[in-house]
């Protein structure tokens, strides 16, 4: 389709970008005083690489202490590079794969060093020292990490998916599910729970989140080669014609199958920390308001569904709307 136009919501960052980033936090790390000191310069970086991406996530994660937003601002980090190798960046894909192969052995190198300072001195990249950290001190398994690096080399190769549960096993958890066991060891769980109950409504939260973002985007994906909806609920089109009526289908299939996980997911936000719950419930209720919209609104295939200012302090605790007031005055 020649009329094919597609502008993301988002500030995207090239090659060239990420590589600055890495020079600039590289040398703070490095001349560092303390490893307090060059921690909170990976945390920096973390803060900036979501504020530029996320402004929903970036909104929803303020209502989380500091100390533990500073460490999901960290995950984010090291999981928006690798995305961003497969969706953006400007390269064939055996360049993307090689670029993800580079970066696993990378963070398999890391395993050695228990010093941010020594692990960036190293020449173990600014993000993945700051996870590798955070996962020793959270006691994250590093095998999520490279689910997740596999879930992005599949956006790559692999074009469709035979059903639902073939879409989740081996697309979904990779891509989403174990992104929310990363961010349940930072919430934490109630009292008299351990992390371990937490993984259950992580993993459903997780994914009506990724079906709602796959939901939004079935055109875009289609154009990138991707056909995420599982081909035994609907027909890949087979010309342009069938292009309109094939994306309509496939966000209501698509968003009703994310309703159905939302309902599951939450029963289960009462089960992380009582300091966490208020970002996790925004969360849940942003994504899932962005979901009922893309049900109740049929729009063009082209059209790119969001949520104005309104539809998101719509469910925001009145205590809290403030904090949202200074995130856009700044």
């Amino acid at each position: 389709m020649n009329n094919y136009t597609y502008i993301a919501d988002e500030q995207l960052w090239g090659p060239e970008k990420w590589e600055s980033l890495e020079l600039n936090y590289n040398k703070k790390i490095s001349n560092a005083v303390s490893e307090d000191k060059a921690y909170d310069f990976g945390k920096e970086l973390g803060r900036k690489i979501l504020k530029n991406y996320s402004k929903s996530f970036f909104t929803v994660t303020r209502f989380l202490p500091k100390h533990k937003r500073d460490l999901v601002e960290i995950v984010y980090a090291a999981v928006r590079y690798p995305d961003e190798i497969v969706d953006t960046f400007n390269f064939s894909d055996e360049q993307k794969e090689n670029l993800l192969n580079d970066w696993g052995e990378k963070f398999k190198f890391s395993r050695q060093y228990t010093s941010l300072i020594s692990s960036v001195n190293n020449k173990v990249p600014v993000v993945l020292s700051g996870f590798r950290k955070l996962s020793l001190d959270k006691s994250i398994p590093e095998k999520y990490y490279f689910s997740f690096l596999d879930a992005m080399k599949k956006d790559i190769k692999t074009k469709s998916y035979k059903n639902m549960d073939d879409l989740i096993d081996n697309y979904i958890y990779g891509s989403a599910i174990v992104v929310g066991y990363f961010l349940a060891y930072i919430y934490g769980a109630i009292k008299d729970k351990s992390v371990k109950d937490l993984l259950k409504p992580s993993k459903e939260l997780g994914i009506a989140l990724q079906l709602t973002n796959i939901a939004r985007d079935v055109y875009e994906d289609y154009f990138r080669g991707r056909y995420y909806t599982p081909v035994d609920l609907l027909d890949l089109p087979k010309n342009e014609i069938e292009l309109e009526g094939y994306v309509i289908n496939a966000r209501k299939i698509l968003a009703l199958e994310a309703e159905s996980w939302y309902v599951k997911a939450e029963k289960g936000t009462e089960l992380f920390a009582k300091d966490s719950q208020i970002a996790i419930q925004s969360c849940l209720n942003l994504f899932r308001k962005l979901n009922e919209k893309i049900l109740s609104e049929e729009k063009p295939a082209n059209y790119k569904y969001s949520l104005s200012l309104k539809e998101k302090l719509s469910f925001i605790p009145l205590s809290k709307v403030w904090k949202l007031f200074m995130i856009y005055l700044t």
